[in-house]
């Protein structure tokens, strides 16, 4: 062979790895994770404790009415634990009151959910709103059974009360 000049070994570059790559191998990586990359996972572990207090927090009620039959009969059944509105008739409502507390030095926002097929039913004066720093409040839950409603059918479901810290 001809002498030709040797050319010297270049080693190759490495594409750069994303985000998730890097995530994936955390804790066996050599590499460490960059400033913004830690300030990221940062914020997105605050953001699943504080969803996750907020959940764990939250009243959860059952909801529940049954469809009598017959004109202007309501049967109700008193408990604190679930919005139970009874027995009612078609054309009848029943209200439900929920006392809410706020024992916290910062206000909350309540956020009102209802879930089920007799989410559509149930009426509430107020949503979204700021609870004071120690104050009570009461949330009236309001039922009207349509005309429509089936003869014995059972509409349930839940509500939940979310309280919100709201810095300001």
């Amino acid at each position: 062979m001809e002498n030709q000049p040797s050319i010297p070994h270049v080693p190759l570059l490495e594409p750069p790895r994303s985000f998730w790559q890097r995530i994936k191998n955390a804790f066996g990586q050599k590499e460490p994770l960059r400033l913004h990359e830690k300030i990221i996972l940062g914020i997105l572990i605050l953001f699943f404790l504080f969803t996750f207090y907020v959940t764990l927090d939250a009243n959860k009620y059952r909801a529940t009415v049954r469809v009598i039959e017959g004109e202007g009969r309501v049967g109700i059944n008193p408990t604190t634990e679930a919005l139970d509105f009874g027995d009612l008739s078609p054309g009848t409502s029943a209200v439900r009151r929920v006392a809410l507390s706020n024992q916290t030095p910062i206000p909350m926002l309540v956020v009102i959910l209802k879930t089920g097929t007799i989410a559509s039913l149930i009426k509430n004066e107020k949503n979204f709103f700021a609870l004071t720093p120690r104050t009570e409040d009461q949330i009236d839950f309001s039922l009207y059974m349509p005309a429509s409603g089936e003869i014995d059918r059972v509409y349930d479901g839940r509500v939940y009360l979310f309280k919100i810290p709201k810095p300001f």
